[in-house]
């Protein structure tokens, strides 16, 4: 079982990212179970400021033995991660 959090294009835009990140700090730190983040309706590409952000749900999750799982992630946000070898590290379900 998981924590499932739709995102949008504007939680992850330059304007909405620091209310976002407020919004799932908040529920990773009082998470008992997995966090999902369903990306289906992401239709942008991910910044760099982004992806840092992942990586701090990542670790914080993770030091409470828990897991993120993005799901609905488009080819080309699938791509980025490739790239960037953040495929091996962030645990991508379909």
């Amino acid at each position: 079982m998981a924590i499932s959090i739709k995102i949008k294009n504007e939680d992850i835009s330059f304007d909405g990212l620091s209310g976002f990140r407020e919004r799932i700090m908040s529920t990773i730190q009082n998470a008992k179970e997995d966090i999902e983040l369903d990306f289906t309706e992401i239709t942008m590409s991910l910044d760099s400021a982004t992806i840092g952000e992942l990586m701090k749900y990542h670790s914080a999750l993770e030091s409470q033995n828990l897991q993120l799982r993005l799901t609905g992630v488009n080819k080309l946000i699938r791509t980025v991660f490739r790239l960037n070898k953040l495929d091996t590290i962030l645990h991508l379900t379909d």
